[in-house]
């Protein structure tokens, strides 16, 4: 089994680092490789927060499966593309939010998700209410953190635990979902850190619930509907222009 992760930034700098947060999650018949955006030093940002290139995206993705991989995972919390991608590939496509969010659905109530933001809050709610589940969410909380935070882990530990001691005391959530697919790797040592403190609650980590769920879905020999995201992909194509089609 092979796992294509697309990182919707247009840099390079974080490839490396998620290549090896990922592996750990990997069973062992299951190779991760990991791509990014072409670099543009001068506008390196996040789709998620631009709302621009998902095109790009669908681009790496359809390459991914001419490429022989069987899933798809699309490393943003904000799923940019998703549904886009899922219209033009047979294989299954998931990004950071929706495996998270449905997990944390299945081992809590109601949960809490910690971000880096607050201006990121109306597009998770967004997400949030297609999915079905804003109902589940105890509150959204925001890091606050800026450009030169985002290398420093210890930072990053220190806010995350705050935030989430605040979520479960103040907020009453029973679950944490880590709002950023640049967490990988705090999940754990912040559940065992939240233990120790009386607040014994699971933390769910995107990138880990994605990788997961993408596994469950080729091992299970399913992928997303084509009745629900095939009308703008082979149908629209093919009614428009055949040869669009053929070529696709």
């Amino acid at each position: 089994m092979k796992i294509r992760i697309i990182i919707p930034f247009r840099t390079n700098v974080y490839t490396e680092q998620q290549l090896q947060d990922a592996r750990p999650l990997a069973a062992p018949d299951l190779a991760i490789d990991v791509v990014n955006l072409e670099p543009d030093p001068a506008d390196p940002l996040c789709v998620f927060e631009q709302g621009l290139d998902e095109h790009l995206i669908v681009e790496k993705a359809v390459q991914a499966e001419r490429d022989g991989c069987d899933a798809v995972f699309i490393s943003c919390f904000g799923d940019p593309a998703v549904d886009a991608a899922r219209g033009r590939l047979q294989i299954p496509v998931v990004g950071g939010f929706q495996p998270a969010a449905l997990t944390a659905s299945l081992v809590a109530n109601g949960w809490s998700i910690v971000t880096l933001r607050k201006e990121l809050f109306a597009a998770i709610r967004q997400l949030a209410r297609k999915l079905g589940i804003e109902s589940n969410i105890a509150s959204l909380r925001g890091l606050e953190m800026v450009s030169v935070d985002y290398g420093n882990q210890k930072f990053i530990e220190a806010q995350l635990q705050e935030q989430a001691e605040q979520a479960i005391d103040k907020d009453g959530a029973e679950a944490i979902v880590l709002g950023c697919t640049g967490f990988c790797g705090f999940a754990r040592e912040l559940a065992q850190r939240l233990a120790a403190n009386g607040r014994s609650v699971p933390v769910v980590e995107p990138v880990a619930a994605g990788i997961g769920y993408l596994q469950l879905l080729v091992r299970s020999g399913i992928s997303h509907s084509r009745t629900t995201y095939g009308l703008f992909g082979e149908t629209f194509r093919a009614e428009a222009n055949p040869a669009c089609a053929k070529s696709a």
